[in-house]
């Protein structure tokens, strides 16, 4: 992950991409990784605008349809080997889906609404222009209409605001048009941090993967395998996701899930752990659903052989 200035192109630009499969497939676990839920995820419409990435706002492209408005406030780590960057990222984006953005063949987005100023806290959050980005492109010329996207620079606060452990993130909004001034909450969960496997470290498809972390989980606790090339200005693609029913904190990934990763290059990749909470809601004025979230992500680069 790149870090200061780069992080707004990342958040872009990273966007995920699983195998050619028409929907999610569920694989079969025993009793003994029965808290465990395990799909192989379908490949993303490479085509759609991208807003950011899912192992940075946790939220997958799915979802994103589900939900046309995000309010997102998370504390991220990203551990490579060799280095590590951390930083406080939060977002508040109101798609109106009555503005459609178009290609010559389908919808694939919508304009960004202003609902005036807007605060996380008593923090400010920039109001910005969308860039006009999908997977594979960047048009400098156009844009999305607005967001309100906040990141530090590498953990040093901008305005007082880094994502912190067990507090209440208020965003709150002036509103404009038909949406109604807003305020909504959500409170983050404890941060997590991946203590086994170390960053770095090989493992083998042929052995059950054991995992433990540090911290008490969220409301929900999700794990990515993504694909990942450190040269690439799409290093990850995420190819399976791991839904943890139950467990404190640890699990054991059975051998025959890391089977059925797709052949990378070299062999490495990043495995996301998003700890989360959530909840779904409404803003008045605004006819589509509203996911407010507040998570710890902690990702890591593996080999995997």
């Amino acid at each position: 992950m790149r870090r200061s200035g780069f992080i707004l192109a990342l958040v872009a630009l990273l966007w995920l991409v699983g195998c050619q499969e028409n929907s999610p497939v569920e694989l079969a676990l025993d009793q003994s990784t029965a808290a465990l839920e395990v799909k192989v995820l379908p490949a993303i419409d490479s085509t759609l605008i991208v807003d950011a990435s899912v192992d940075t706002s946790g939220v997958m492209q799915q979802e994103e349809h589900l939900y046309p408005a995000t309010f997102l406030v998370n504390g991220v780590k990203t551990d490579l080997g060799a280095s590590r960057s951390t930083f406080s990222y939060s977002r508040i984006l109101l798609n109106d889906t009555k503005k459609p953005i178009s290609d010559a063949v389908k919808v694939i987005g919508y304009q960004g609404l202003d609902v005036g100023t807007a605060k996380v806290n008593s923090v400010d959050l920039p109001k910005v222009l969308r860039p006009f980005r999908t997977w594979t492109s960047f048009s400098p010329d156009y844009n999305a209409g607005r967001a309100y996207t906040l990141v530090d620079q590498d953990n040093q606060p901008i305005g007082n605001f880094t994502y912190a452990s067990g507090q209440t993130y208020r965003f709150v909004a002036d509103g404009r048009g038909l949406v109604s001034p807003f305020e909504l909450a959500i409170s983050s969960p404890e941060e997590i941090t991946v203590l086994e496997p170390k960053a770095g470290s090989v493992v083998f498809k042929n052995d059950d993967l054991q995992v433990r972390w540090s911290g008490k989980v969220g409301e929900k606790f999700r794990v990515l395998i993504s694909s990942f090339d450190a040269r690439s200005n799409v290093p990850v693609k995420p190819l399976l996701q791991i839904e943890v029913i139950e467990g404190s904190n640890s699990i054991t990934v059975p051998a025959k899930v890391l089977k059925n990763l797709q052949a990378n290059s070299d062999g490495r990749y990043l495995f996301s752990f998003i700890s989360m909470n959530r909840s779904v809601t409404s803003v008045p004025g605004y006819t589509g659903n509203v996911l407010v979230q507040a998570a710890s992500i902690h990702n890591i680069q593996l080999w995997v052989k």
